[in-house]
């Protein structure tokens, strides 16, 4: 019997360090497209899970994920289980992104390097943090599988959150600050791992 329960201490500890260790893709940029985001004329506010979505933007996007943080005690994690930040252009080439170290806690990323590998303004425009709501539970199982690393590409509605437990969460569509980045809720309706 304890022979058993080795093996599954052995196995979850596998499967665990697997899931946690980076892709690796070598040099060179590997997505360089803009995610593209357009105005939701026709989407209507709807539930979810006692919440109330607006839709402010219709997204779509080809990125590269610079960390990935599993949430599952915090006040909003039976809406959102998952916040990635993610990287396009030079903020997807491992010459650049092996130089900053990414830190996700409390529903924030933190970026720390002791000298950017390109100026501060251009890693800031080409980087978003995603909190991400699964559609689906097909979605929700492929985002629980996304790896530092993975290719993937997106597709949703960036929303706002009105809150039955009297917390409401807007999602920040614009850099007006050279030192930040967007931080947006997707509302994920298609997501695939390349």
């Amino acid at each position: 019997m304890l022979k058993y329960i080795l093996l599954c201490i052995l196995a979850i500890s596998g499967y665990y360090a697997w899931s946690i260790y980076p892709i690796k893709h070598g040099p060179g940029v590997t997505n360089p497209e803009r995610p593209i985001m357009q105005l939701t004329a026709w989407e209507k506010p709807f539930s979810y899970k006692g919440n109330t979505l607006n839709p402010q933007k219709r997204y779509k996007s080809d990125v590269r994920v610079l960390q990935k943080r599993r949430y599952l005690f915090d006040d909003r994690s039976e809406l959102s289980p998952v916040d990635i930040l993610v990287g396009w252009d030079e903020m997807s080439d491992e010459r650049n992104i092996e130089f900053i170290h990414f830190s996700m806690s409390d529903r924030e990323a933190r970026l720390e390097f002791t000298k950017p590998p390109i100026p501060v303004e251009s890693i800031n425009k080409q980087i978003e943090h995603l909190h991400l709501i699964p559609s689906s539970k097909e979605i929700k199982d492929q985002i629980h599988s996304l790896r530092q690393g993975s290719k993937v590409k997106l597709e949703g509605i960036i929303v706002n959150v009105e809150s039955v437990d009297n917390y409401n969460w807007a999602s920040t569509l614009t850099n007006s600050n050279t030192e930040s980045y967007r931080k947006m809720i997707l509302w994920v309706e298609s997501i695939r791992v390349d």
